[in-house]
């Protein structure tokens, strides 16, 4: 039996729960709730007894309605726009990358074989994450020299005096040899995973041509690992490069606990067997949909975006007195040039009600930094009480210098 709950961004997901009739393992809620209180939208999947719950958190712009197949196409039709944009532009790089993604790559050869059922997003998310096991362990060969002790009649190697000494057959000469071979912690980490994956996950026909090659590649003596064991430091320190940080991420995927990373719930994290979890933050891929749409409306003549233009986007400043001087940094979300004019433009995952005035007064702040008069505020949806006019310059009652204009962009 399979029964979906879908709650709201920042709602109340044990309140949620009991209005839809659904009583559930605290464990599970205690997780959902904090990603859901912290501006995640995302699904959540599990079993408890004999039923198989799907969870998903819906984006504050899109309230859940009666209708579950609504709720549900709402979703995926965000969750494809995600990847649409993530693929379109690949190149986007953020200071602070949100691990919780798995950011598989829907090429374009594929869009037209896309499904437009959750599960086969799931699919996708361990199809990658077995890419980027399989890719790791092609160019990874990481080996150790063992000494082998042989005999013949001929000498070849070092001559093992002991030996002979002791040997009463006098045509046998003892020698000794150091033989490289393939020895990585990494990949008796990374088949027991496999191990994991195959008995919880899936019967991947893939995945288990993968552990057999990593097996016969490398010996996998001497060295133990449990799935449990995965967060531990002494495992984490094994993961040093940005290659190994990415396989350990994969590694966390085919457990089902990447989205348990950010959250120090290591205790809980292999409890709960056929567990499947995805969450992403709404407020990046409000920034890339609103760049996307800027793009193609040709409202700007230049347009610059944080993630991809950062010597634009990014300006210095100094707050200082006679003694003391302190660097700032001022990198609103876009900065677009219109009829020779350029304006500072802030991004808002937020419904408009009425503008913040911190927002207002970051608007400012990066516009007077370059010498610039204008702003604009961005936002998804706008309230229905809501007073402000959108398209419509407002200014300061105090500061007649700056100019900003409200936006909704919901596309």
């Amino acid at each position: 039996m399979t029964k979906l709950i879908f709650v709201n961004e920042n709602e109340n997901i044990f309140e949620a729960c009991i209005k839809q009739g659904f009583n559930l393992d605290i464990t599970h809620l205690k997780f959902i709730s904090n990603k859901a209180n912290n501006n995640y939208i995302g699904y959540y999947q599990f079993l408890e007894g004999e039923t198989y719950y799907k969870i998903y958190i819906l984006p504050k712009t899109t309230p859940r309605v009666i209708n579950d197949e609504t709720n549900k196409r709402n979703f995926i039709d965000l969750l494809s726009k995600y990847y649409q944009l993530k693929n379109r532009y690949s190149s986007i790089k953020f200071e602070k990358r949100n691990r919780n993604i798995v950011d598989f790559s829907l090429e374009s050869q594929k869009e037209q074989q896309r499904s437009d059922k959750l599960d086969d997003f799931i699919a996708y998310k361990y199809s990658d994450a077995l890419q980027t096991v399989e890719s790791f362990f092609k160019k990874h060969k990481n080996s150790l020299v063992k000494e082998k002790r042989y005999y013949s009649q001929n000498i070849r190697h070092q001559f093992d005096l002991k030996r002979n000494i002791l040997e009463a057959d006098k045509s046998k000469i003892h020698q000794r040899k150091k033989e490289p071979y393939l020895y990585s912690k990494l990949a008796i980490i990374s088949v027991e995973v496999l191990h994991y994956f195959l008995k919880h996950k899936s019967r991947d026909r893939e995945a288990k041509k993968l552990k057999n090659q990593i097996e016969a590649k490398y010996n996998l003596e001497s060295y133990s690992f449990k799935p449990k064991e995965i967060s531990s430091k002494k495992v984490l320190k094994l993961f040093k490069s940005s290659d190994e940080k990415e396989l350990y991420l994969a590694l966390l995927t085919l457990l089902g606990v990447e989205s348990y990373f950010e959250d120090n719930s290591y205790k809980e994290m292999l409890k709960l067997h056929n567990q499947h979890a995805h969450f992403f933050r709404p407020e990046k891929l409000f920034e890339w949909k609103v760049y996307d749409y800027l793009l193609k409306s040709s409202e700007f003549s230049e347009l610059y975006y944080e993630g991809l233009h950062n010597n634009e986007t990014k300006k210095k400043f100094y707050l200082q007195s006679k003694e003391h001087k302190e660097e700032y940094s001022s990198n609103p979300d876009l900065i677009g040039k219109k009829d020779n004019e350029l304006f500072v433009i802030d991004v808002k995952w937020k419904i408009l009600d009425e503008p913040k005035e911190i927002d207002i007064q970051k608007l400012a702040r990066d516009a007077k930094v370059r010498g610039l008069s204008k702003g604009i505020l961005i936002y998804p949806k706008q309230s229905s009480t809501s007073k402000f006019k959108l398209n419509h310059l407002y200014t300061y009652g105090y500061d007649k210098s700056f100019s900003f204009e409200l936006k909704v962009i919901n596309q």
